[in-house]
């Protein structure tokens, strides 16, 4: 085992030694660190495009005795995300309302030094309170909120990176402040590295906000010379998870890329280039959800879906029908795939249209009745027999042939 200068400065492990260089010799894979740097959204720059599901934090009222800085009022609430490797790398934050807010939590302050004093951290995060139009709900963001986390000691001191949340509050129109702050990482890390002569860009994200970089998160490796190569080496087609290979193109080859390990702080990733019988092509191939759905046919006559529940159960119980429930929400990708491509399927229409009342319900707004059904997840697809007991479920989305199994004589 040695280490040596490698690729654009990279370092290069190589685990067998050999006379030929590399990529002559290929006795053993060529192992690559890259070094990768703190990233944040910037106006008009490339930014990830997606992000992971929101994080809960709990939040409990503020101690009597504790000074609010000026501006803020009661109520106020205190919480803790819990990110970094260990709990010195914590953070404590407090919510609060204002004059102009006395019913929102619209101030956030977020104790920076970690003394537990709010009094010294700079100026909160203001937002404005939003009521949303179809819920009633009130939401209040807070974007973009950097601070530094702890991530151990090193040869020349403590080691301190960046890290980036959004946060934001919901309360439900006319209740109290809520008890639970969400937030979602917004930074990221990325570098550039030479493979095989080639520039490549290399990008990763935290993707369960828990600000420690290992297997369970993300990874990309693009060519820097591909077309929009900055946004899509960000881009959900290309980041995938640490198990899936990277690849880069140098002329006619594809080299192909596995990953090894990051560093905990985010410093560091580590792959190695590996000979394996596969194209990216192949590779992604599979992540089409809806390859097999753009050669079926489209009906011509789209299945008529209704919105309440009770008359579709007695327009069922008359005509010795089922019934088909779609809980559904505006912001849910998988529920839009499902409305173009599986709802219009041809085959699909026509089972439905033949045996089914179909219903369409807004988890948003029907609260009641996802909690009735016990849903927790949108999509969510529910079959229920004439008598309106339910005889079949899927959750998440669902391809045609899904559907038709779900739908089937044998429910």
């Amino acid at each position: 085992m040695r280490t040596m200068q490698g690729w654009g400065g990279a370092v290069v492990v190589a685990s067998v030694l050999c006379a030929l260089p590399w990529p002559v010799c290929a006795q053993s894979p060529q192992v690559v660190q890259v070094y990768l740097s703190y990233r944040a959204p910037a106006d008009g720059a490339p930014a990830p495009y997606f992000s992971p599901k929101g994080m809960q934090v709990p939040l409990i009222d503020a101690e009597a005795g504790l000074v609010l800085p000026e501006g803020a009022l009661r109520p106020a609430k205190v919480g803790t995300l819990k990110v970094g490797p260990w709990d010195r790398s914590w953070v404590r934050v407090l919510a609060t309302a204002d004059a102009d807010h006395p019913k929102d939590l619209c101030r956030l302050y977020v104790d920076r030094n970690r003394n537990r004093s709010f009094l010294d951290d700079g100026p909160p995060v203001v937002a404005k309170p939003a009521p949303r139009e179809k819920t009633g709900d009130v939401w209040t963001s807070f974007p973009r909120i950097e601070f530094a986390l702890y991530y151990g000691r090193g040869s020349a001191g403590d080691i301190n990176e960046k890290y980036m949340v959004s946060m934001w509050v919901v309360r439900p129109a006319d209740a109290p402040p809520p008890d639970i702050l969400r937030y979602s990482v917004s930074s990221w890390r990325s570098g550039q590295i030479t493979v095989g002569g080639v520039e490549a860009l290399v990008a990763a994200m935290d993707s369960n906000n828990d600000a420690v970089f290992d297997k369970d998160d993300t990874w990309s490796v693009l060519e820097a010379a591909a077309d929009d190569a900055p946004k899509r080496v960000l881009a959900i087609a290309e980041a995938k998870p640490t198990s899936r290979l990277m690849f880069v193109k140098t002329g006619a080859k594809e080299l192909v890329l596995e990953f090894r390990s990051f560093s905990p702080d985010g410093r560091t990733l580590t792959f190695a280039v590996v000979d394996r019988p596969v194209t990216k092509a192949a590779d992604r191939a599979g992540d089409d959800t809806v390859r097999d759905e753009r050669s079926r046919p489209r009906a011509t006559t789209p299945f008529a879906w209704g919105t309440a529940l009770d008359p579709a159960l007695a327009q069922a119980k008359a005509g010795g029908k089922r019934v088909v429930i779609d809980f559904w929400t505006s912001w849910c990708g998988p529920c839009k795939t499902m409305d173009e491509w599986v709802w219009s399927d041809a085959e699909v229409a026509g089972v439905l249209t033949a045996g089914y009342i179909g219903v369409k319900l807004d988890g948003d707004l029907e609260k009641d009745l996802a909690t009735r059904f016990n849903v927790i997840g949108f999509p969510t697809m529910i079959v229920l027999d004439a008598s309106g007991a339910e005889v079949g479920r899927a959750v998440g989305y669902q391809s045609s042939k899904q559907m038709l199994e779900l739908l089937g004589p044998k429910r």
